[in-house]
């Protein structure tokens, strides 16, 4: 029955009350009605079941249409290392999420090719977790005593049991790592706190807690890492340890690893921490020393040493071998001694530098750690270095004499932090060509395609003048100590200083061409770095420009690429005290300039740092 076949159709949304008559031919509609109504959601259901299940087969005959189906194993396994190399998946630890491990639970052709290539599973990065001190390490399982006075709930025993299992958890998984990756060379990243053996003499069940067996899960996870030691190929080996020559220390194993036992290795990043807790005994050095044989490898090319207490020249490096050199200084690097005090222990200066330096005729990348305030240079021949293409001097710029000695015809990039030596400004920085920075730039200047340097140690006169020898600079990066940071004091503590330069926007304005409106007080000089393509300012103070002086630097930059003047300015890194213009992005975009291909990582913090030496953004934006 329709809607026109009833015979209530007038009374349709309506408020007419139908008759006693009337109500039972009502029901029989609606009965009849509803009947009707299940029946067709009956069969609208067995349609949508048919629909579904013919969807279902279409899907599955479609999937056996997809390209990766028919691609062969090998191109296959070549996207899986792809994924593996991708930026987002290169520092990932071994886990259940690693990309290795979900590639394998995709199907079982897919895991079966996963476990045949063994190239995925040749990077370790083993952290185990640190306990929180104060509690017993390992005391639970260790010692019978202990965990019967403790319930089964106290927070100790839950600590220890969380960090036992968790470097159980780590020492399967390296095992499987290490079995998967058959006979592949392995990169190894291993940072690793040891745990000190804790005597509780107050408490009700003290005892003293057994070194042994609080560490006996880490020093198996070790044991596993260096039974493996012959496929190393690259290794990151940061520790921090109290005991270092104890048979009971779980890293003993990798401090006495001898040459014979890395045979591939090529790259080495070894740095332990034992500044605090140290248990000396009798003859214990804290490693690298000439005992850490492993620095000896017949293939090491590439070796990164953290500070260190002992001379490094007497290290079994095969120093003439070596491309790329990272030195972090002595133990007291941080805590240098003026000109006239000889003070404790041993010092990296400019002569020890070059000594190093000449044995290494090789090098193509080198980082050192310079004591502040070297002491004059002795005489010294001229040290030679043909391939040298990056040099990094950190806290303290060598002056003419050390620059004299060095031949570096290949440098590219020269990286001067100087955060520590403040021996400038001074009366002549900038304007002497015997100021450290300029003797530099004098010699090099020319060649440079990337720099970084500290813009307080210069006057505005001597920033100008620096600015002037980078004409073929690509990078530029630029330091400074901090607005208001108390500096250290220099070699002539009562010399009055004068203010060091500023990065405002007279700077920027020797990056663009001159405006017609623009006074012409003093003489332009040249267009400063006419192929620039990355520049970061200070991050912790020494600028004074506005956004809008920003805005028009990238703006003048970008049309002068535009018409053929210069290089196309790609990166641009900033931090301004107080957001004011919002967007930068779309503000160039409204003036009419072309962003395609243009970064800009813009920061904004506070006026008052947390601390003197360090700001603490406030918020970040990347666009």
């Amino acid at each position: 029955m329709s809607v026109k076949d009833t015979p209530f159709l007038e009374h349709l949304d309506t408020n007419y009350a139908p008759t006693e008559e009337e109500l039972p031919v009502l029901r029989n509609i609606v009965q009849e009605n509803e009947e009707i109504l299940t029946d067709l959601d009956a069969q609208i259901q067995a349609l949508n079941n048919v629909r579904k299940a013919r969807a279902d087969f279409i899907q599955r005959h479609f999937a056996l249409l997809s390209p990766l189906k028919r691609l062969p194993d090998d191109l296959l396994s070549t996207l899986f290392l792809a994924l593996l190399n991708h930026p987002d998946n290169r520092h990932a630890k071994m886990s259940n999420t690693h990309p290795a491990v979900v590639l394998s639970h995709v199907c079982r052709r897919w895991r079966q090719l996963a476990l045949d290539t063994a190239l995925l599973w040749t990077t370790l990065r083993i952290y185990p977790p640190v306990l929180p001190q104060g509690y017993p390490y390992g005391a639970y399982s260790a010692n019978p005593h202990l965990s019967s006075q403790m319930t089964a709930h106290s927070p100790r025993v839950e600590v220890t049991r969380r960090w036992e299992k968790e470097v159980e958890k780590i020492l399967t998984m390296t095992r499987v790592w290490l079995k998967r990756s058959k006979e592949c060379t392995l990169t190894i990243d291993v940072h690793a706190p040891d745990v000190a053996p804790q005597i509780y003499p107050h408490h009700p069940t003290a005892v003293d807690v057994s070194p042994k067996a609080e560490t006996s899960g880490l020093t198996a996870l070790i044991e596993a890492v260096c039974d493996a030691s012959r496929r190393w190929k690259i290794a990151t080996l940061k520790i921090s340890t109290t005991r270092l020559t104890s048979s009971d220390s779980p890293f003993r194993r990798i401090f006495t690893l001898t040459e014979d036992d890395v045979p591939l290795l090529q790259d080495l990043i070894f740095s332990v921490n034992a500044s605090f807790g140290i248990h000396h005994e009798e003859g214990s050095l804290i490693p690298p020393h000439r005992e850490t044989g492993m620095l000896g490898g017949r293939s090491l090319r590439s070796v990164t040493l953290g500070p260190m207490c002992v001379d490094i020249n007497t290290l079994p490096i095969r120093w003439g071998q070596l491309t790329d050199i990272q030195f972090n200084g002595y133990i007291n690097v941080y805590t240098p001694f003026p000109p006239g005090d000889t003070g404790p222990g041993l010092s990296f200066d400019c002569t020890q530098a070059l000594n190093l330096l000449r044995l290494c005729p090789r090098l193509v990348n080198c980082d050192l750690s310079l004591v502040p305030y070297s002491r004059p240079l002795e005489s010294f021949g001229t040290v030679s270095l043909p391939d040298l293409k990056s040099l990094t001097l950190r806290y303290s710029v060598p002056d003419i004499g050390f620059v004299s000695c060095l031949q570096a015809p290949s440098l590219r990039k020269l990286v001067l932090p100087n955060f520590l030596d403040m021996g400038l400004p001074n009366e002549h920085a900038g304007e002497s060509p015997g100021s450290s920075l300029i003797a530099w730039l004098e010699a090099y200047g020319h060649q440079l395609t990337e720099i970084q340097f500290n813009v307080s140690t210069l006057t505005p006169a001597g920033l100008r003048s620096v600015m002037n020898l980078l004409p073929n600079i690509k990078t530029l990066r630029l330091d400074h100590n901090g607005d208001g940071a108390s500096l250290p004091p220099t070699p002539n503590g009562d010399q009055v200083l004068p203010m060091p330069a500023m990065v405002d926007e007279l700077f920027l304005g020797q990056f663009m061409p001159e405006r017609e409106d623009q006074g012409n007080d003093e003489p332009r000089g040249p267009l400063w770095c006419p192929n620039l393509e990355s520049l970061r300012f200070p991050r912790r103070g020494g600028t004074s420009f506005t956004e809008q002086d920003f805005l028009e630097f990238v703006a003048a930059r970008r049309r002068m690429h535009s018409e053929g003047k210069v290089g196309q300015l790609r990166e641009v890194t900033v931090m301004f005290g107080i957001l004011q213009e919002g967007d930068l992005m779309a503000r160039l975009e409204e003036m009419g300039i072309d962003v395609e291909g243009l970064t800009l990582k813009i920061s904004y913090a506070s006026r008052i740092p947390l601390r003197p030496e360090q700001v603490y953004p406030r918020d970040e934006y990347d666009f």
